[in-house]
């Protein structure tokens, strides 16, 4: 079976000051399978193709902002800004179709793990999807355009690599809607490998961010072949950040089931994740995958012995996530079948 892993879309631009040429705007000429009748090669193709045009719009992106830089040299201040509207017009409704399709696609892989897909390729109806994507304030961490402000390590693994690196926001931006500006730092991790990594950010200031804090530090789960946001704050714009590092570690894969490949398992009555999702975690930032492993009696009926059995690193993410599958109603073709699910809690 292809990999088969969520699509995460961060718009990172590298500022280069080489001449550009004229940047030929990319199309999404594919569709999102619909998860519940799609193969697993229809799956995987449409996973590649989003890859590729998230790949095509972030290149857009890079050429357009080059090509910003260029046009804006010897402009005055309003006239710089009135370039950057025109620049920003243009690019935000890709970057917004883009992340709109990565989180369809997302929705689907989770209906194709759950419902075991099928043969017949049918497109899924993303029209909400992306437009909910371009309601959305590109302020949040998930899809914020970000500069690299510098670049961290590289470490190889035997699945592949990983690297980390420092980015902000190109502009300040108002401090929790103070008159004080500020930048949005990150430290943001890749992850080329086919493994997932359970890593640690933190990003130390030449003074303090606008919660009082000298240093910012945080945990998250990056998946297999995914890019995510580890560590993050808020400081003012004449405040530097002095250090900052990743450190992540590949986590143990999972035993096999046992479980025989023709037993499936089917939600006959499912439950919203989003009223599981515990209200100080939310407060505290808190997201990420959980796995749980459960067994279905066969006839619909409630999952027993249910248990997380692969952490978001965050207890109370596992716990609601356990109370989640267990309020399921589940059926399956082979009677007293262990299975598992991955369950993603996502701040929106």
């Amino acid at each position: 079976m292809k990999q088969l892993g969520s699509i995460v879309v961060v718009w990172v631009v590298c500022v280069a000051s080489t001449a550009w040429a004229a940047c030929e705007r990319p199309r999404a000429t594919f569709e999102v399978p619909d998860g519940r009748t799609a193969s697993t090669e229809h799956m995987a193709a449409a996973q590649q193709e989003i890859a590729a045009f998230a790949d095509s719009v972030a290149d857009y992106l890079r050429c357009l902002h080059g090509e910003l830089g260029q046009k804006s040299i010897g402009k005055s201040e309003e006239e710089k800004a009135q370039l950057n509207q025109t620049y920003a017009t243009a690019y935000q409704e890709l970057a917004q179709q883009a992340t709109g399709l990565a989180i369809c696609f997302n929705e689907q892989l989770e209906l194709f793990r759950t419902s075991g897909g099928g043969s017949e390729l049918r497109a899924a109806d993303c029209s909400d999807h992306i437009a909910a994507a371009a309601n959305h304030s590109f302020a949040t961490p998930s899809t914020e355009e970000l500069i690299i402000e510098a670049s961290g390590h590289r470490f190889e693994l035997p699945s592949g690599s990983w690297r980390f690196l420092l980015a902000r926001n190109a502009t300040p931006q108002p401090c929790n809607q103070g008159a004080d500006r500020c930048f949005y730092r990150a430290v943001v991790v890749l992850n080329e490998s086919s493994d997932v990594l359970e890593c640690t950010g933190e990003i130390t200031y030449e003074g303090t961010d606008i919660a009082g804090n000298v240093k910012t530090q945080a945990k998250a789960l990056v998946l297999e072949r995914s890019t995510r946001i580890v560590a993050a704050s808020l400081a003012k714009d004449d405040v530097n950040a002095s250090v900052f590092d990743a450190e992540c570690t590949p986590r143990p894969k999972l035993p096999e089931l046992g479980t025989p490949a023709n037993c499936k398992y089917e939600v006959v009555k499912p439950v919203a994740i989003g009223d599981y999702y515990p209200p100080e975690s939310r407060a505290a930032g808190e997201e990420g995958p959980v796995t749980v492993e459960f067994t279905v009696a066969g006839k619909p009926s409630h999952p027993t012995d249910v248990r997380a059995v692969a952490s978001s690193l965050y207890p109370a993410l596992d716990e609601a996530a356990v109370r989640a599958v267990s309020d399921m109603i589940m059926s399956s073709n082979c009677p007293n079948s262990r299975y598992r699910l991955r369950l993603t809690f996502r701040l929106e």
